[in-house]
Parts: C-alpha cells; sequence; structure tokens
C-alpha cells in the first residue's frame, strides 16, 4: 500500500513536559519522519507562506485568533494528486484543544473519498481535544481510522506505539 505523510509542524518555542523549551525541529515533523520510515511513505509538510512566531506566546496569540474567527493564512505547495496513495496520515500539533485552522483549511482542497485516513497529533497531554471530531466534517468519504496522540516528551519513545498504530 502506498502512503503520503501530510503534517503540519512548528520549530521554535513550544510546551513539553509543561515547560517552554526551544525545538530546532517541531514534534509533529519527528512523528511525521518516523511515520514516513515505517510505512516507506511520501511525506508532505504544509509550510505557511507566512511563517508563525517562533515564541510560544506570540505564536499561540495567533492561534487563538485563528481558532476563534478562522484563518485565511495560504501555504506554499499543493500537495500532488492524492489518486496513487491508499493511506493518508494527517498530522499536526494541537492548539487551543484542536488542529491549527491552516491544517483544515488545506485539507478542504482535496477529495478524500474512499482513502484510508490516519490523524494522528502532538500537544504536552497526550490528547486530541476536538480535532479528531472536527476534522470528521473536513475529511467526509475517507475511511478514518483511530488516531494517534503522542505526547511531546515522548515523541523520541514512540517507535514501538507507532509501529503498533501503522501496522493496525
Amino acid at each position: 500500500m502506498k502512503s503520503l505523510i501530510i503534517y503540519f509542524s512548528r520549530e521554535g518555542e513550544n510546551i513539553v513536559d509543561y515547560k517552554i523549551v526551544n525545538l530546532e525541529v517541531g514534534n509533529t515533523e519527528v512523528i511525521a519522519k518516523k511515520i514516513a520510515s515505517l510505512t516507506n511513505g511520501h511525506i508532505f509538510k504544509i509550510e505557511p507562506l507566512e511563517k508563525y512566531p517562533s515564541t510560544y506566546d506570540e505564536c499561540n496569540k495567533i492561534a487563538e485568533e485563528e481558532s476563534l474567527h478562522g484563518t485565511n493564512r495560504k501555504w506554499k505547495t499543493p500537495v500532488p494528486s492524492l489518486d496513487e496513495y491508499d493511506v493518508i496520515y494527517v498530522g499536526f500539533p494541537i492548539w487551543f484543544r484542536s488542529y491549527p485552522r491552516i491544517v483544515g483549511e488545506f485539507l478542504k482542497q482535496y477529495d478524500f473519498s474512499n482513502k484510508k485516513v490516519k490523524l494522528f497529533c502532538t500537544n504536552d497531554e497526550g490528547s486530541f481535544g476536538t480535532a479528531e471530531l472536527e476534522l470528521r466534517s473536513i475529511l467526509k468519504g475517507a475511511f478514518i481510522k483511530s488516531g494517534l496522540a503522542i505526547r511531546g516528551v515522548d515523541i523520541y519513545n514512540s517507535d514501538d506505539k507507532l509501529s503498533r498504530w501503522v501496522n493496525k
């Protein structure tokens, strides 16, 4: 089966184990690359035309505004056709107990009918919040499999958990 891993991730200041730390590579990107390695899948990063601030507090303010009012934030390049892929992994950090709005705007551009979709997220609490439920309305027609939430503090010790989930 051919896999595509679509993800959004942000480096810079982030919360890990309830402390602000500076990440050279975002947590979701680390997990996306691990999934690509496990599946031999193609990888695609949603990169905003205008980057989010690298400081946690500034990014948090923008994320809250986008969560409350939506976003017009654009991304650099569209993903190639989804036709050739059997399984599509979609990953993101949890912002305000849901997905970053740029992810939803990106996903709305594509037809996921009859595609197997597996959602994954990273955050400090280890849950999807409302993201999984909210994204179901965007991914109409997709076969959405059980998602996987990974705490930021656990990303480098998640290989077994990821392998079991990928092979489900």
